[in-house]
């Protein structure tokens, strides 16, 4: 026969499995818990950096797309006198169409020309066709010729005396003493030199050289020389006398344009 024997103080307890059961299994929750944390914080950080960079291309493409406007805006301002001639609703819709300027302004160009070039012609017809204007000039002060009254003449002989085989060399000098200017020469005026010996008539220059000369100003104060040499030739019988002068006492005078100096002496001694 067999006695059981009854623990007085009963089974053991299982209250402490339980406990160490829920705290695995608090803990294997908390660890999804983070892990769900986790996965939502990574979630919103790509939808965040996402949104940066769409911002920073928002941010770069008006400037990167900038410059076609400003080429658009150039050309408009290049053809203004195009754009201007152009209808109001061509110019709204090339203003509403930026993307397609190039052809906006390529099919109006016909139309711009179609428009502005009759206008245009007719504008520079005008400048073409007019007459210039002719400006009035000034008629030039007409210049008299030197006269008695506002010219002085003088004669000078290179030497005093003259022997076999010199001859006088004469310079005439004319001095404008006048104000304003005057003519030497010209039509009908010589520049002459005439030689006597008492009241006979020996030589004249004259009469046997071509003594005109040329029209020159000569201005208010100024002095003009002209130099003429005597061959002793004696021409009051003609030009083709070979005849020479005996020595003796001579008196030469100078006449410019009708002006005569005073008697100038002249001597030959052999």
């Amino acid at each position: 026969m067999s006695v059981s024997y009854e623990d007085p103080e009963g089974p053991e307890p299982v209250e402490p499995n339980y406990r160490r059961r829920r705290l695995i299994a608090l803990g294997v929750l908390l660890l999804l818990a983070l892990l769900l944390i986790w996965g939502i914080v990574s979630v919103f950080r790509a939808i965040g950096g996402n949104d940066e960079e769409a911002n920073s291309a928002a941010s770069a493409s008006p400037s990167a797309s900038a410059e076609p406007f400003s080429d658009f805006t150039e050309r408009a301002s290049d053809e203004a006198s195009e754009s201007s001639s152009a209808d109001p609703s061509e110019t709204a819709s090339e203003s509403a169409e930026p993307s397609e300027s190039a052809d906006a302004t390529e099919s109006a160009d016909p139309a711009a020309t179609e428009t502005s070039d009759p206008a245009a012609s007719e504008t520079a017809a005008p400048s073409e066709t007019a007459e210039p204007t002719a400006e009035p000039t000034e008629t030039p002060a007409t210049v008299a010729a030197c006269s008695a009254a506002d010219m002085q003449v003088s004669l000078t002989a290179d030497k005093g005396s003259y022997a076999a085989g010199e001859n006088p060399a004469m310079a005439i000098t004319y001095t404008n003493t006048s104000g304003n200017p005057c003519d030497i020469g010209g039509e009908g005026q010589t520049i002459d030199i005439n030689i006597t010996s008492g009241s006979a008539q020996v030589f004249n220059y004259a009469q046997c050289n071509n003594a005109a000369v040329e029209t020159s100003e000569l201005a208010a104060g100024a002095t003009d020389t002209k130099v003429i040499t005597w061959d002793r030739s004696l021409n009051a019988l003609g030009c083709n006398t070979n005849r020479n002068v005996d020595p003796g006492y001579y008196w030469a005078t100078a006449t410019v344009n009708g002006v005569t100096s005073e008697p100038a002496r002249i001597i030959v001694t052999g």
